[in-house]
């Protein structure tokens, strides 16, 4: 014989914004981009916008409070870090060391 289902409590008080599966998956997502745009630092166009986009979903994770993980992780922070740690990596490598190694720097005009 089944039993009848339990009733279920009615939700009191405010909600976290880690409720949210969509909000947690931004700041995951802010870890996966910032992680992959660190392995492919040599790919000039491509690391760079993947880690800008990591770091602005990163920052509106921050903004908003989600930290990403069900347990406590501040998976918004580590995704955050990750990104802007690939992104100075690639401006610093890519950019920088270009002009000052091998290639020359910009011309004036005059």
């Amino acid at each position: 014989m089944d039993h009848p289902p339990a009733a279920q409590a009615a939700v009191t008080g405010k909600r976290s914004p880690n409720d949210s599966y969509i909000a947690r998956g931004l700041a995951g997502a802010s870890v996966g981009l910032g992680f992959f745009s660190a392995c492919i630092f040599f790919w000039t166009p491509m690391t760079s916008i993947l880690s800008s986009v990591g770091l602005t979903l990163g920052l509106i994770s921050l903004a908003r409070g989600v930290k990403g993980g069900l347990r406590g992780e501040n998976y918004a922070m580590v995704g955050t870090l990750l990104c802007a740690t690939s992104l100075s990596i690639t401006v610093t490598l890519n950019q920088v060391l270009r002009y000052v190694q091998w290639d020359q720097l910009p011309q004036l005009p005059w």
